[in-house]
């Protein structure tokens, strides 16, 4: 935390700070819009990086994109690499919690060739209990390898395998009204013993650095991304009714596959014309996307109750021909970045791209989508003394649109990429040298996709989100530190269906104002201790997509504490928290319709050493 630059996103390990994360960036997601990089480098991701090869992640939205070399109107989600150092290093993480959970991470460091090659290796074991008291067991495997051939030329290498989804499904709760579901007990499985899907997440890929000469330097990465899904199930509570009565209906879904091969091969140049100094920077990026997936069987088990549970014995289920979609995307862009120090910053950015998306459904012709827009960024900054920063940018992307949920009737089928764009202009003002305030405006704007009266996921008109954000970070007193931000968006959906009253003006999902105050306090005299808290507020949220129906506005607090200490020499910690101390109950709504209850009162406790 006391690393934190701004209060807009960051994870380093175990641990995240700030308002955005990959999967939520001003009311969007960057992973799902297909912002994703790896060390910079162009990653199309079909599967989740675990902690064995990546080391944390940046989101770069605002200010802090400004000198980001091709930024994106949904915000960027950069993962950095675990690059194995010169010395020998085992770190282990034990962690038990919340509730039964209990996770044993290994990871080492172990150099080869000293200076020129370095091997990391790492596992994980995850004892899973949830918030619905889903108990399973996932694994996580990776492997890392670093090779310095040169002063300015790298070679890393990376694999990571990921097995989970092994958890039994708890129902999704859909009402069948404008109000919200009973309050049923938590921490309680209603759900079915066979609902057992399985998945098995696989990345890797090796990136390389070469100086050339002349300030050059060549960056090329080359990435595969697979999710395999042998199984899955879909546990549905429809039409729920205020006492609790729903029709019961499970989707069994058959084997799907979700791969990529993507890549970026670029070269960039540093360099100064008196006091200016310049970056420039041309790339060429390529992805191929393969999906295979097929409808599911659906299973009507008639009357239940939310949370009660009613065991039913497992059907044999049919399975038709599968779907299969494959995009194909190849862009090339030029960028530039020029700084005058003490006076400002402008930069430029150009890419022309080149986008296929076919879509083979069985009974249907097949269906395919061709695009090849000019994009554009612009930015700038201007500095006004030491300690204020006015920015300014806009960016126009081509970004992915989503994929079909799992109730809807075309669910797994991925959306045709879209041009979407955003302005924002805000300012930086330096309270001390190293506390921070950052205040921005933005504006982002894209195609609307959901689900319509018949259920059929698909585009509904346009998108704004149009906001404010703040973030305060740094030191303010001795020893202690804050992270404090918000975001207030106004969400407006515009089109055909909203004139025609087939849906509401507002989108359901993001919420209106979201908030957070994150203090952590360790004084010198404390030594190795430190103490911290993280209040949060989110405001009631639209819940159904004829705006008649909103979750109330929730609140939660966290407390937790840290001692850092050696043990014969061994840098080691231990880390406590209780989330939701009050133990307050709220709703959260989802984008399609669903509701999930946030979780109750928990602890964690961590102990971390490297050897």
């Amino acid at each position: 935390m006391a690393s934190a630059e701004d209060a807009f996103g960051a994870t380093v390990g175990n641990e995240s700070v700030g308002l955005y994360g990959a999967y939520d960036a001003r009311g969007f997601s960057p992973a799902q819009a297909g912002n994703v990089r790896i060390d910079g480098l162009y990653f199309d991701q079909q599967a989740g990086l675990n902690g064995r090869v990546a080391g944390g992640s940046d989101i770069h939205v605002g200010i802090s994109a400004q000198a980001y070399p091709f930024p994106a109107p949904t915000g960027v989600a950069d993962f950095h690499l675990r690059v194995p150092g010169d010395k020998p290093l085992t770190s282990v993480v034990a962690a038990y919690g919340p509730w039964d959970n209990l996770d044993l991470e290994v990871d080492g460091q172990f150099p080869v060739v000293p200076g020129k090659l370095s091997v990391g290796l790492g596992a994980g074991i995850v004892r899973i209990d949830n918030v619905f008291a889903v108990k399973n067991v996932d694994t996580n495997f990776g492997a890392i390898a670093r090779l310095d051939l040169a002063k300015d030329a790298r070679i890393t290498a990376f694999w990571s395998r990921e097995d989970d989804c092994r958890n039994r499904q708890q129902p999704v709760v859909f009402t069948g009204g404008d109000y919200l579901p009973p309050r049923y007990p938590l921490r309680v499985f209603f759900g079915q013993n066979w609902t057992i899907g399985s998945c098995i997440d696989t990345n890797y890929g090796v990136i390389g650095k070469f100086g050339i000469g002349d300030g050059w330097q060549l960056r090329a990465g080359l990435f595969r991304s697979l999710d395999a899904e042998p199984k899955g199930f879909s546990d549905f509570l429809e039409n729920v009714q205020p006492n609790g009565a729903a029709d019961h209906q499970i989707v069994a879904l058959p084997p799907a596959s979700f791969g990529s091969w993507s890549g970026e091969f670029g070269a960039v140049r540093p360099f100064a014309t008196g006091s200016w100094r310049h970056r420039l920077s041309l790339v060429a990026r390529g992805r191929e996307v393969q999906r295979s997936y097929g409808d599911g069987d659906t299973v009507d088990f008639g009357q239940t109750f939310v949370g009660t549970r009613t065991l039913v014995p497992e059907p044999t289920f049919t399975f038709g021909p599968l779907s299969h979609e494959t995009t194909r995307q190849g862009t090339v862009g030029l960028s530039y970045d020029g700084l005058l120090p003490g006076v400002g910053q402008v930069g430029f950015g150009m890419q022309k791209t080149f986008y296929q998306h076919v879509v083979d459904q069985p009974g249907f012709p097949e269906a395919v989508t061709n695009a090849d827009p000019l994009l554009f960024n612009l930015s700038s900054s201007v500095f006004l003394g030491k300690q204020l920063a006015l920015y300014a940018s806009w960016t126009r992307g081509l970004e992915e649109s989503g994929t079909a949920p799992g109730n809807a009737v075309n669910r797994g089928q991925a959306m045709p990429a879209a041009i979407t764009e955003q302005v924002d202009a805000g300012l930086r003002y330096a309270l001390t040298p190293k506390l921070k305030l950052v205040a921005g405006l933005f504006q982002v704007e894209k195609p609307y996709f959901n689900l319509n009266r018949a259920n059929v996921f698909g585009p509904l008109g346009q998108v704004r989100h149009r906001g404010v954000e703040l973030s305060l970070a740094g030191p303010v007193a001795p020893g202690l530190t804050v992270v404090a931000g918000a975001v207030m968006i106004d969400p407006k959906v515009t089109g055909e269906p909203v004139d025609r009253g087939l849906v509401g003006p507002i989108p359901v999902g993001p919420s209106p104002l979201f908030g957070l105050v994150t203090l952590q306090y360790q004084p010198a005299f404390w030594g190795g201790f430190s103490i911290d808290g993280q209040a949060v507020y989110g405001a009631a949220q639209v819940a159904t997509s004829d705006n008649l129906l909103k979750t109330p506005a929730w609140s939660q607090l966290s407390l937790g504490a840290r001692y850092a200490f050696k043990v014969r020499g061994v840098p080691s910690s231990i880390r406590a928290q209780v989330s939701n101390v009050t133990n307050a109950f709220s709703w959260s709504a989802g984008s399609n319709g669903a509701f999930f209850p946030r979780a109750p009162r928990n602890f964690r406790l961590t102990f971390a050493a490297d050897f």
